[in-house]
């Protein structure tokens, strides 16, 4: 019972590992990227997350709960990536104070081109992958990504 224990830290100690070092060379990857758009990380993923919104859109304090920034942060973001046309706000019928924040085609278009970019990495890593090493492989990793959302700190 305590072997079994014992590999069961090992291989949780392996996976943290692993998954913190691909995480911080695939955003350092990124950032480099977004740096000759003139973006940052946290701009990127908040411009990403407004997109997954669709058609819906999103309040600046529901944007800020998603991707866990301050709302300052968030403010100073819509106002950079509306002056450039990437993202509109529309107020709230029952609420005029209120906004509710959309992408636009050229914002939508901008991180298709960012993702773009990075896709060669993901081709050349997975390109001898089986169909179900892939799907099973995206799965695991979705299952993760949807603990840790639910399981916030």
């Amino acid at each position: 019972m305590q072997t079994s224990a014992k590999l069961q830290m090992d291989t949780a100690l392996k996976l943290a590992k692993e998954l913190g070092l691909m995480t911080q060379i695939y955003n350092n990857r990124l950032a480099q990227l977004l740096r000759s758009h003139d973006v940052t990380y946290p701009q990127y993923v908040i411009l990403n997350h407004i997109l997954l919104t669709g058609s819906t859109g999103a309040s600046i304090s529901q944007i800020a709960d998603a991707v866990e920034v301050l709302q300052p942060a968030v403010t100073k973001t819509v106002k950079k990536f509306t002056s450039i046309g990437y993202i509109q706000t529309k107020s709230v019928d029952t609420d005029r104070r209120a906004k509710r924040v959309f992408i636009t085609p050229n914002g939508a278009g901008f991180i298709g081109r960012l993702q773009a970019e990075l896709m060669p990495d993901v081709l050349n890593c997975f390109q001898d992958w089986e169909e179900e090493r892939l799907h099973n492989f995206a799965e695991n990793l979705t299952e993760f990504r949807v603990f840790l959302e639910t399981n916030r700190v």
